[in-house]
């Protein structure tokens, strides 16, 4: 036999592929009018082909389920298939089944008699009658296989589980898992029962599932706040089985919303967004951003200020190499290839601007990057204002006019989201970045771009080899990867169901960020609690009732209701997501949980919100732990584009092209108001503005009502902590001790770790060098590199015993020695680089350049007689030979002022663990008094000056 070109030929020799096969066949071919039909059409008719009755009274569904074939079972549901309508009691199957086995042996046994015959009459074989003897036989084994399966069968018994949950407040919902035995029989339907009475005297309602791929039934048009009952009954050829009560076993529809103090967001805005950008596109508005090009009259002159290069510049021409400003650069991937120029670099224009102050208008084109279509009216409305003397105006026009550019270039108005943050390297170039995933067009051979592999771009990161750091475009050529899976994964959502997320704030100088995951940067740390995003009256209420509890002693109680799942549900993720982001169990106890408000994304994502206590939120770096999942530190404006992005993406579409429309309008009015000259002029110039102003308050509000991070903020500063409740009593029973010595150690590797790198290394050479009046490194300009060595090594010091050793301070000196002579070989060049100077005395050299600067050997600006402490291991021979009265008479004065010999002590014990600082001395009055003068004294000289002890 060959492959069945027939479904019901398929269905009879149980062949799961060949159905697949001619399913999708079936759906996909045809020709003529057929192919216009629409896909809801191509599925009807699937369904009328999988559901066909054959001769025999059968449909293909009835032979998968009497043969016990759930593969084959669920492929037929699935394309649509239903049980036969004209036999459901199991006395008419097995009337059924008898007939075709009888029927099926008639037909063989005429088959093969009609063979007999024609081979006694010495006739050829008819080849018709030997496919049908074929046939029938094939039906014989089979219709006698499903009438063994029927008479083996014996109905099913009740679903080993089926939960119960609250979906909203008139809904329901009931999850089903299949019965523990199932080898019996194949169980093909449910049946779902619910009433107001545990026993089920009268029935609210009944429902039956038949896909029993994913046994869930959502039960409707509920009344809120009622006990209903529910239970489930399994059902196949043999009947019903026993029912199974639910788990709960009863529940009441309710919401959240219900409970007090709750904040209530309003579900129309989206609506009242269009009806605002609605009043903007009217013709009677009275802004500069219209819909419709004005044409300037050619009588007024407008001032143009334009410098040599863009006079000179194709507007099609890309960047090819940085040189100190503000560009804008566009990545358009796919899989694995990237968009580039001819030049094999990615499209790069220039933001002609005077200077980087565009960082200030970063949120602007961030916001702008989701109304892209707007940036024509945009230009148009600017173009009255090319001689205003506003920095802003003229960076925003700058910022259109590179936009603007790069979508002409491109042949698209959609050039891509911008990336978080500008890029920036060290010779003063700024980056702004923008992304876009998208499917690669066959651009024509004249075009100036074309498509490359991701890997080339890879081999060639640099074109600037011989700069000492890499510029701007090396790090996005180094990081392409990275940033390219940010893009692709904000874009994505989370999983459905009910999450609970943890808000990690950093504050700066500069901006405000939160942690977010690389995995889903548009949603904060989070783990799931169940795949139901709903919470129910009982367990909010459970929630904000553990805030005013002292002991927790109520819990068996919930251990017999509903509420268990959930507290048990939330406690597991609560674990999971403290252990993810490596939070100590003692620390977590001062956290606490959001209840003023649910955060809801949609119909099918929710999120509970753990805030950090006040403290971490006001630090000045945050307490960012090491997460075992590494995560970014995106700008918290920023994020809330990328968050709404995700999960309403329409409703920001339309939010920022109001916003940009009317921001621009704003300015442009306050301008106008400004240039107006007479009376009528000025009245027309604040109406404008009044009615701008209006519009754009209006708009305000509703990104206010939208905005929950602002409300969550506020409430983390609150210092009377209403409206959250202590994790700790939702996580059960006291929190573990923490020792002091713990607490020191998180302490320090909160505020210090995790600085920022230069601020760590200031801070722990700062310690390290806290005995002196300033840090020797900086006195000598040590390079970057060998401070941040000697901090690694310091900070290597303190996370062992902490205890000081020789073998540290030596190391230390020594690199101060060092530098000693590398700031000698610089002051006092000459005797080293001059060949006339070789034959001079340095030492003596020393000393004349020291009269120079009126350095008198018996006071040096009022100071007492002090000793000479050289720095310099280079120049301690020529010391010890300058103490020579012979040969120097004047160092008398200078190394032991009081006829002693030889070198002071202080000059043969330079070691970094003395504790006197450089300049104290036996009298503080003195020292007090002086130390204003010796602070003036050039830092390039080479000795310090010490009081004698000798005094």
């Amino acid at each position: 036999m060959g492959k069945p070109t027939t479904l019901w030929e398929a269905v009879e020799s149980e062949d799961v592929l060949a159905v697949q096969s001619l399913l999708f066949r079936d759906r996909g071919c045809g020709g003529g009018e057929s192919e216009k039909l629409t896909a809801k059409e191509w599925e009807m008719k699937r369904e009328r082909g999988v559901n066909c009755v054959s001769e025999e009274g059968l449909v293909p569904l009835d032979v998968a389920v009497h043969t016990h074939n759930s593969t084959l079972f669920q492929v037929l549901v699935k394309a649509g298939g239903r049980h036969n309508p004209q036999l459901c009691q199991p006395s008419d199957w097995a009337l059924k089944l008898d007939a075709l086995v009888t029927l099926a042996g008639q037909r063989v046994a005429e088959r093969r008699a009609a063979l007999l015959r024609r081979a006694r009459a010495g006739l050829q074989a008819d080849a018709d009658c030997q496919q049908q003897l074929h046939h029938w036989s094939l039906r014989q084994k089979l219709y006698c296989r499903m009438r063994d399966r029927f008479q083996h069968t014996v109905p099913p018994g009740p679903p080993s589980h089926a939960n119960l949950m609250v979906m909203s407040a008139t809904s329901l919902l009931v999850t089903i898992r299949e019965p523990a035995c199932v080898a019996t029989g194949l169980v093909i339907r449910y049946k779902v029962e619910w009433s107001n009475s545990d026993a089920f005297l009268t029935l609210s309602g009944t429902g039956y599932i038949d896909d029993t791929r994913n046994p869930v039934y959502s039960i409707t048009g509920l009344n809120t706040g009622e006990l209903y009952y529910v239970k489930v009954s399994a059902y196949n050829v043999k009947g019903w089985g026993p029912p199974q009560t639910s788990i709960p076993a009863c529940a009441a529809p309710s919401s959240w919303l219900e409970c007090n103090g709750v904040r209530i967001r309003r579900s129309s805005l989206e609506d009242e967004v269009r009806k605002l950008l609605e009043q903007i596109r009217e013709p009677h508005y009275r802004g500069f951003c219209t819909e419709a090009p004005k044409q300037i009259s050619p009588s007024k002159r407008v001032s143009v200020s334009r410098s040599l290069k863009q006079l000179f510049q194709s507007p099609n021409t890309f960047v090819r190499h940085l040189q100190r400003g503000v560009y804008m650069l566009a990545v358009f991937y796919t899989k694995d290839k990237v968009l580039v120029t001819a030049d094999d670099q990615f499209p790069l224009v220039e933001i002609q601007c005077c200077s980087t102050s565009i960082m200030q208008d970063f949120i602007w084109l961030a916001k702008l990057s989701y109304a892209w279509d707007q940036v024509p009216c945009l230009q148009q409305a600017l173009r009255s204002s090319l001689s205003s003397s506003s920095s802003l105006l003229q960076n925003r026009h700058s910022v259109l006019r590179a936009v603007a550019q790069l979508q002409a270039a491109l042949r698209t108005q959609d050039i891509g989201q911008v990336y978080f943050e500008p890029i920036k390297d060290r010779q003063g170039n700024m980056l702004i970045m923008t992304l876009k995933e998208c499917l690669p067009p066959a651009y024509s051979s004249d075009h100036i771009l074309h498509w490359v592999p991701l890997s080339h771009m890879e081999k060639n990161p640099s074109q600037t080899a011989l700069l000492p750091e890499p510029t701007a475009l090396d790090i996005v050529t180094g990081h392409l990867k990275e940033k390219m899976s940010y893009h692709r994964h904000s874009g994505q959502q989370a999983h459905p169901g009910l999450h609970v997320g943890i808000l990690k704030l950093s504050s700066s100088v500069e901006q405000l960020t939160v942690l977010v995951p690389q995995r889903l940067p548009n949603l904060l740390y989070h783990a799931r609690v169940r795949t139901n995003p709903h919470v129910s009256r009982d367990e909010w209420l459970w929630l904000q009732t553990q805030g005013s509890r002292s002991v927790l002693g109520d819990e068996r109680k919930s251990e017999s209701s509903s509420l268990m799942m959930f507290v048990q549900a939330l406690r597991s993720a609560i674990t999971v997501l403290l252990t993810r982001l490596n939070i100590p169990l003692y620390r977590a106890y001062q956290y606490r949980v959001y209840t003023q408000e649910l955060l809801q994304f949609g119909e099918k994502l929710s999120l509970l919100l753990l805030l950090p206590p006040t403290k971490e939120f006001t630090v000045s770096y945050g307490f960012m732990e090491s997460t075992q999942d590494p995560g970014l530190n995106i700008p918290l404006t920023v994020f809330e584009l990328v968050h709404f992005g995700a999960y309403a993406h329409d409703f920001l579409g339309k939010y920022c092209q109001a916003w940009v429309r009317l921001e621009l309008d704003a300015y442009l009015s306050q301008q106008a108001l400004r240039e107006a000259l007479d009376s009528k002029e000025i009245a027309v110039a604040r109406e404008r503005l009044s009615h701008v102003t209006e519009l754009s308050q209006s708009l305000d509000l509703v990104w206010r009502e939208v905005r929950w991070i602002m409300d969550v903020m506020q409430c983390i500063r609150s210092k009377q902590g209403t409206g959250t409740v202590p994790l700790g009593l939702v996580l059960g029973g006291q929190p573990p001790p923490a020792s002091v010595a713990l607490e020191e150690q998180e302490h320090r590797r909160d505020v210090t770790t995790l600085m920022p790198r230069h601020l760590r290394t200031q801070k722990t050479l700062s310690e390290y060098f806290s005995h002196t009046d300033s840090d020797p490194l900086v006195r000598y300009g040590a390079a970057e590199s060998t401070r941040l060595a000697l901090a690694e090594k310091l900070e290597q010091h303190h996370a062992g015993d902490g205890c000081a050793n020789d073998s540290l301070h030596f190391s230390v000196n020594k690199e101060v020695q060092q530098m000693s002579c590398l700031q000698q070989s610089d002051s006092f060049a000459p005797f080293s680089l001059l060949k006339e100077d070789e034959k001079h005395d340095p030492v003596a050299w020393m000393i004349e350049r020291f009269d120079k600067f009126e350095l008198q050997s018996k006071s040096f600006l009022g100071l007492s007689p002090v000793d000479l402490r050289l720095e310099s291991d280079c120049c301690f021979e020529s010391a010890l030979e300058y103490g020579n009265h012979e040969k120097y008479p004047h160092s008398q004065h200078w190394l032991h002022p009081k006829g002693g010999s030889g070198v002071s002590e202080e000059l043969l014990s330079f070691s970094g663990t003395s504790t006197s600082p450089a300049w104290a001395g036996p009298h503080e009055s003195a020292a007090a008094a002086n130390k204003s003068k010796v602070q003036s004294l050039p830092v390039r000289c080479l000795v310090e000056w010490v009081t004698s002890s000798k005094e």
